[in-house]
């Protein structure tokens, strides 16, 4: 039993059945021990938190190229921020918990606000723009939680079904295409819109 096994036991656990499942009772459980064992290799639940979200924030998929467009660099580092919530979604709001003891939220931010600096962005347009960004994006992110392309299919296909075509008419001939929408598109759509604003 090591520290880094605790918080690899409680990432699966949380990715399997949710935030709210997780306690150190149970952690001890999936790990054969009490729970009291645990507090050997972590002082308390929110010292456990703080290390799952670490945990995640180490799988950041960052590649800096500064030779690259800033559309460019901006995407790619959207893109893996975004990526970290979709390897775990019920998770991803950890890495939110304040004074975590890793530099990879401010290395997220240098890379944007660089990228912005180097398109010629003010000072104050381009904290506009980051806090733009990174509101919109997390936003999206948090709010998709869990759920699955399946699923918001499922939603939107049951909607169109339940629609009055007579009174919403528009409705009925959106609804039907948004069905066939995946998570992906509308995220790579959302950068494009935000990103051509930004640019003019």
């Amino acid at each position: 039993m090591t520290r880094d096994r605790v918080v690899e036991a409680a990432l699966e656990l949380i990715d399997r059945d949710g935030l709210a499942a997780l306690s150190m009772r149970r952690l001890g459980a999936e790990l054969g021990v009490e729970g009291m064992a645990l507090y050997t290799h972590v002082r308390d639940k929110d010292d456990l938190l703080d290390a799952v979200a670490v945990r995640i924030l180490d799988e950041l998929e960052l590649d800096f190229d500064r030779t690259r467009p800033w559309q460019e660099r901006i995407r790619r580092t959207a893109l893996a921020w975004a990526g970290l919530q979709a390897r775990h979604p019920r998770a991803f709001p950890l890495v939110y918990r304040p004074g975590t003891a890793t530099d990879a939220p401010r290395e997220v931010a240098e890379e944007m606000f660089d990228a912005l600096r180097t398109a010629g962005f003010s000072r104050r347009e381009t904290a506009l723009a980051y806090q733009t960004i990174v509101n919109l994006l997390d936003g999206a992110l948090l709010s998709r939680g869990a759920t699955t392309d399946a699923d918001l299919q499922r939603a939107w296909r049951e909607m169109a079904d339940r629609n009055d075509p007579d009174a919403f008419p528009r409705y009925a001939e959106v609804a039907p295409e948004a069905a066939t929408l995946t998570w992906a598109e509308t995220l790579d759509t959302a950068l494009d819109l935000l990103l051509a604003g930004l640019e003019r």
